[in-house]
């Protein structure tokens, strides 16, 4: 005869249902109030994200629908590369694709963080966990409240990533503050504008400031490693290095870029930062190719190493997305959004039938969990 559930030790059953994905346990939730008290609770939920951080791995592409012009979030199999699910963005931001431009922060276990801007200032930030559906309004930042008179604020980069010294999630914001000109804004230099950083909380829901150097982090996704958010930024144009945060430790680190490498974008390959170079064949540019980098230990120049090159090509018609397993990169093609992988190997651009908005598509690593969006020891229904 089966036993009945609450026949079972408790250790057993915990053990037992630690096998299950997400989905299932979801639903489980209403078998019983021993059930949904044990699946609701945050220690479960670590100890089920310690359990399947290895095997429960997909891939998550931003875009927008071209029927309804509308941001949705594909998930992807990461061994496969089909498309599992497609689904519309929290309600905060659904049905805004035409009034706003909405990024995505970051991923981390299991969360993501969303951001959406118009005219330069945050209108809402979001931790969401596209799995469970549960959502999270981050408050408003309060680096604006602490210009100066006259002076304008423009949200210039954002992080998100997780603290494991305290089991925190955290958002760094970074803001910069001008005279009245915006006109003017890329031609100022540094010590025209007054930068300010400030971190997010999600134990606390607070935001707080944060000491840091005063340069401009260019706009370019954040490229998230254990515990570390780093982004392109420079002092004095062109010379842009990689500026890293310590979630932990809330410190900043600085590494610069290989020797002669022009136009750059980070990203995370093998665990770690991975620099995409793009480079002149020939001084018109007609001709440019792909130089890959890691970073091996940040902080340190000399341990950037060149894994590969991608090229060369005629004309510069790939915009590099992200990395996948044995070093292949994804790349959106321009005029028509579709998605490719290059597979380094066999040299060869392979097309994944998938397609979007090329201006809009952004992708990154993401695992199904339990973990709350809105923190704390327990989940909020």
């Amino acid at each position: 005869m089966m036993m009945m559930a609450n026949e079972l030790p408790d250790d057993l059953v915990t053990l037992i249902l630690l096998w299950l994905p997400v989905v299932s346990l979801l639903r489980f939730r209403c078998v019983c109030k021993s059930w949904y008290a044990l699946i609701t609770h945050q220690n479960f939920a670590r100890k089920h994200l310690l359990h399947n951080k290895n095997s429960n791995t997909h891939l998550l592409l931003k875009t927008r629908n071209k029927t309804m012009d509308d941001y949705v979030l594909s998930t992807i199999s990461y061994e496969e590369l089909q498309i599992s699910l497609t689904q519309p963005l929290p309600p905060p931001f659904f049905g805004n694709g035409k009034k706003f431009g909405i990024s995505v922060v970051g991923s981390c276990n299991g969360l993501v963080c969303l951001h959406e801007e118009h005219a330069y200032n945050t209108l809402k930030v979001v931790i969401w966990n596209p799995t469970t559906k549960e959502t999270k309004i981050v408050p408003k930042s309060n680096l604006p409240l602490f210009a100066p008179t006259g002076y304008c604020t423009r949200i210039q980069g954002m992080g998100f990533g997780f603290d494991a010294k305290t089991n925190d999630y955290k958002i760094i914001n970074f803001v910069s503050m001008y005279e009245h000109n915006f006109d003017d804004y890329f031609m100022k230099h540094v010590e025209e504008i007054i930068y300010q950083k400030e971190v997010y909380s999600l134990s606390t829901d607070s935001w707080r400031k944060v000491d840091g150097p005063q340069c401009f982090i260019v706009e370019n996704p954040m490229a998230y490693t254990t515990g570390m958010g780093s982004w392109l930024a420079y002092v004095n144009e062109p010379d842009a290095f990689v500026l890293s945060f310590d979630m932990s430790n809330e410190v900043f680190l600085k590494t610069p870029p290989p020797d002669n490498v022009t136009e750059k974008s980070l990203f995370v390959l093998n665990e770690s930062i991975a620099m995409v170079a793009v480079m002149p064949v020939d001084e018109k540019w007609r001709e440019i190719r792909y130089d890959i980098w890691l970073l091996l230990k940040v902080g340190v120049k000399d341990s950037w190493n060149r894994l590969f090159t991608i090229g060369p090509s005629f004309a510069k018609i790939h915009q590099p997305l992200g990395f996948w397993k044995n070093d292949s990169m994804f790349s959106i093609k321009f005029d028509d959004g579709q998605l490719f992988l290059y597979d380094p190997p066999t040299k060869q651009m392979i097309d994944l039938q998938i397609r979007g908005h090329s201006n809009s598509m952004q992708l990154v690593t993401y695992m199904e969990t339990l973990v709350s969006a809105k923190g704390g020891n327990e989940s909020e229904e």
